[in-house]
């Protein structure tokens, strides 16, 4: 992953979607979990209102947001679709 961009994927251990979406995303790498239950602070900080919520951010700066299922073939064309985008990487 190129450096620079960050994925938070935002959760709850009730939310049946979320424990999905986990399993659909199993073994990729630089996701950082957050459970909005033990996590609240930084739920509310990025306006978290659904989950699962995955939030993309570039350089700090959040680029995208997608609430809900997605596949991982859906996941990687968003983090290609990022990478390939230079307005979003130019500070």
């Amino acid at each position: 992953m190129t450096e620079g961009l960050e994925v938070l994927k935002f959760s709850a251990t009730w939310c049946s979607p979320c424990r999905h979406l986990a399993q659909i995303l199993e073994g990729v790498e630089n996701i950082t979990a957050i459970d909005i239950d033990s996590q609240p602070e930084i739920a509310r900080e990025h306006g978290v209102r659904s989950v699962p919520l995955l939030l993309f951010k570039v350089n700090g700066k959040e680029v995208h947001r997608h609430v809900g299922l997605l596949s991982k073939d859906k996941y990687l064309s968003l983090i290609t679709e990022i990478h390939s985008s230079k307005e979003l990487w130019e500070d």
